[in-house]
């Protein structure tokens, strides 16, 4: 019986066999390593030269550039159909990605993202003065919540955008005049929505 155990056991060694099919644990294995995550820093940089908002040299960002590259990517996709019905279309307007990626849509730019805020600026004064509202007072407008639809440097803001893309859609909105008038594309109500 005892040789008959010994051969048992010295075919069970030569047999290759998972160590779970005798009840025991499996052999670690080395995991494969997570694939690491993308640099997102580099990523942003990348971003940043491509559309221009930082020299190719300069390998840091203040605050103001992170703001501007978070308002360019919010219009980007309406700038870029905006300044494709403009004189000139868009290209001159994009940046098309460094490496690789020829595939990728072309990115706005910041002169781009200027160069829509600048035309947007004007066809909001034209709408709103169409609408009633002063040469000078225009750039007093604010919208419902009180906010204003330019700013100091007579460019529209964010929510200037909001209230002239909804008006120009024919959507409800409403804005106000520096002397309280209320205004917009359906009877404004008597309080604030």
């Amino acid at each position: 019986m005892r040789s008959w155990l010994s051969a048992v056991i010295v075919l069970a060694s030569l047999l290759p066999a998972a160590a779970a099919d005798f009840g025991g644990h499996e052999d670690p294995q080395a995991e494969a390593p997570a694939p690491a995550p993308a640099d997102e820093r580099r990523a942003t940089l990348e971003e940043m030269w491509q559309r221009r908002l930082l020299p190719p040299d300069q390998n840091s960002w203040s605050p103001r550039d992170l703001e501007l590259l978070g308002k360019i990517r919010a219009v980007e996709s309406d700038a870029l159909s905006y300044l494709a019905r403009r004189p000139g279309g868009s290209r001159p307007w994009t940046a098309r990605p460094r490496s690789g990626a020829s595939s990728a849509p072309p990115r706005l730019t910041k002169e781009g993202y200027d160069r829509y805020v600048a035309l947007l600026t004007q066809d909001a004064i034209a709408y709103f003065e169409g609408k009633g509202a002063d040469a000078k007072a225009v750039f007093k407008l604010r919208d419902w919540n009180d906010k204003p639809l330019f700013d100091a440097a007579g460019r529209i803001t964010v929510d200037g955008m909001r209230v002239y893309r909804r008006a120009r859609l024919n959507l409800e909105v409403f804005w106000k005049s520096a002397d309280g008038a209320a205004y917009g594309t359906r009877r404004p109500p008597t309080k604030n929505p």
